[in-house]
């Protein structure tokens, strides 16, 4: 994981406040929530519009179109919106619903080839009003930087934004998404804008897991800087779009909803269980206002706290990494009301329980776990914290490996983190995939735990031999207390001898552009369609074809010992492109090839990784940039026992 250095650049360092005569954001009391057309592109139309409209959750309240909506002549496009966009307006106002559009403050919108809003701010601002529009998103895009010689891009953006505000009036809430980073609007969004981008580079949040996180990282460095009214905006919610898993997105949602964050959809597939839970929607838009902070970080394992109007606090603990992990935070670090006992609601699955103080949950990977914390007598059951298969090591980042056939130890354990009370009866049960064994290996049942107190329960798994290398799924109970669930990976290290790369399977894989290929260069984004490998004009017939940044990472079981390999630029970028091919035996660099260019012939890489359980191959981009790092890792072969 890598929490983001909270460095700034000289020129952010260095703003100007605006003129006190720039209108303020007019009074939005929560973050708004919505729905954006982006993911319909230029196909959005006033019908897709409505159409929308009625399939909005509950609380959703917004309707965006983001660009395709206006042509060259600053009309709204004939074809997709025939009737204009005041009938729209309308239409939704009658559905208590609100309208929103998007301009860009430059030359031409950023997609659909409509007229930007440059020099016509007043018209634009004006003819947004009469329609009845709601939100304005005023985009960054076709800036005619000419036109502000010896200006940074901070002056352009402070001279080009405050009149659209102005222009809006009061009624109009104002979307400022100059996700250019250099335009820094975090400083001095809270000033004009109802929301305020906080990227460092202009592009879109993906949907994948690790471009969610990314974003929520640089996102918690501008926290202190959102104020009620003028809410910092990490980007679209993802939900709905298949490229996460539902722990994923509900990851998303808890971050997003604790941060004080817009909640505006992508997608309409959204499951309402995710998008529309109403007490985590709440925490969103609390009337406080607050914005949640780091009560606790290292790397890995997050802890998010927020007060709430109430007095009461919302908590998440995230975790990053890619192993379940039980994360634990002290009751001083929240900042908790005085009392001598608080309920805990867990807001996804409604559990009750009680704590004096402390909080302790067993957290799969990529999930989250919210809570409500509030002072309270209620007589609940203490906080329980139950673990399946504990990592090694703080910030163990992978499954837990089973050979096939193979028996292996698996930890459970059960811990009363609330301390109100004894936890008393516990049984302990442990679930594996059809086909596998278990058996408790120590006794299962405890009488009573006292607060604080941990009970152990060590079991022998051991999957079937034909069992496939793949994830699964390992579940667990203690009584009626609390379930969990661990991820385990089944893999075979390679066999006696020496055996090429590309034949054994990955544990994990990733790559800048499409997949990684085996026996083959990269080429589009679809698997197998590359050129043969080709380095310095010599052809291999084995390897594996990266783009940079690449990693690539196989399970050995500690019985191999060296790994070859030819590194290279691939033939098909002519002389351009430049990498670093890194060795990796466990967690320690055992080698690398220094930077190869495609002007040079393949390097020979020798390294040895003898006792390691994995192996990683690890490609950079040779201190530059990603362009044409089409790299070849040629003749790659491991030598095992």
């Amino acid at each position: 994981m890598r929490i983001l250095a909270a460095a700034l650049t000289t020129a952010a360092l260095l703003v100007v406040p605006l003129s006190s005569a720039n209108a303020a954001p007019p009074p939005i009391d929560a973050p708004p929530m919505g729905w954006s057309s982006r993911t319909l592109g230029c196909s959005v139309s006033d019908a897709a519009v409505r159409q929308a409209a009625d399939r909005l959750p509950p609380g959703y309240r917004y309707l965006i179109v983001d660009d395709c909506w206006r042509g060259a002549d600053g009309n709204p496009d004939p074809a997709r919106f025939p009737n204009g966009i005041k009938p729209l307006a309308d239409y939704l106002h009658g559905k208590r619903l609100k309208l929103g559009l998007s301009l860009s403050a430059g030359t031409k919108a950023c997609a659909g080839g409509g007229l930007g809003s440059y020099k016509r701010e007043a018209a634009d601002g004006a003819q947004i009003r009469e329609w009845g529009v709601d939100y304005l998103k005023y985009d960054w895009c076709n800036i005619p930087l000419a036109d502000f010689p010896g200006k940074t891009t901070l002056d352009i953006a402070k001279a080009l934004y405050p009149p659209m505000r102005q222009a809006l009036g009061d009624g109009v809430a104002f979307a400022m998404n100059n996700e250019e980073g250099s335009t820094v609007p975090w400083l001095w969004g809270a000033e004009l804008a109802t929301t305020w981008r906080t990227n460092l580079a202009s592009r879109p949040i993906a949907d994948t897991y690790a471009g969610m996180f990314s974003v929520w990282e640089t996102a918690m460095l501008r926290t202190d800087y959102g104020v009620k009214g003028s809410w910092a905006d990490p980007d679209l919610i993802q939900a709905g779009r298949g490229g996460m898993t539902e722990a994923e997105y509900r990851s998303q949602v808890s971050l997003w909803s604790v941060a004080a964050a817009p909640l505006i959809l992508q997608s309409l597939d959204a499951p309402a269980s995710i998008v529309a839970n109403p007490k985590v929607i709440a925490v969103d838009q609390d009337p406080l206002g607050a914005m949640g902070r780091f009560a606790q970080t290292d790397g890995w394992y997050h802890v998010v706290v927020k007060p709430l109007e109430n007095g009461d606090r919302a908590v998440v603990l995230f975790n990053e990494s890619d192993r379940e992990a039980t994360i634990s935070v002290k009751g001083s670090r929240l900042k908790l009301p005085d009392a001598r006992r608080y309920r805990v609601e867990d807001l996804w699955t409604g559990a009750v329980w009680s704590t004096t103080g402390d909080l302790a949950a067993a957290v799969p990977a990529h999930s989250s776990v919210m809570y409500r914390i509030s002072a309270s007598r209620e007589q609940a059951r203490p906080l329980t914290a139950f673990e399946i298969d504990p990592p090694a090591f703080l910030g163990d980042n992978r499954p837990s490996t089973f050979e096939p056939g193979k028996e292996r130890e698996v930890v459970t354990t059960v811990t009363n983190v609330g301390a109100t009370d004894r936890l008393r009866d516990l049984d302990v049960t442990l679930a594996v995939p059809q086909g596998w064994q278990v058996v408790a290996r120590t006794p299962t049942r405890a009488r009573a735990l006292a607060g604080g107190e941990t009970f152990t329960v060590k079991w022998a798994v051991t999957p079937p031999a034909d069992a496939a290398q793949q994830l699964y799924e390992l579940t667990g109970k203690a009584g009626d207390l609390i379930g969990s669930a661990a991820v385990v990976r089944v893999a075979q290290g390679p066999g006696p001898g020496r055996t090429y790369l590309s034949d054994l399977p990955f544990t994990k894989a990733a790559n800048y552009w499409g997949p990684v290929e085996r026996d083959q260069s990269v080429g589009g984004k679809g698997q197998g369609d590359g050129p043969p490998i080709t380095i310095g004009g010599v052809v291999y017939p084995k390897g594996l074809g990266t783009h940079a940044p690449a990693e690539i990472e196989f399970y050995t079981a500690g019985r191999c010992s060296t790994v070859e390999l030819q590194a290279g630029v691939d033939d098909d970028t002519g002389n351009a492109g430049s990498v670093d091919v890194e060795v990796w035996a466990d967690d320690g660099r055992a080698a690398h090839s220094g930077v190869v260019t495609g002007a040079q012939p393949a390097k020979k890489v020798t390294a040895s990784v003898q006792g390691a359980r994995f192996v990683r191959l690890v490609v950079t981009n040779g201190g530059d940039n990603a362009t044409s790092d089409h790299a070849d890792l040629a003749d790659a072969t491991i030598t095992c026992s």
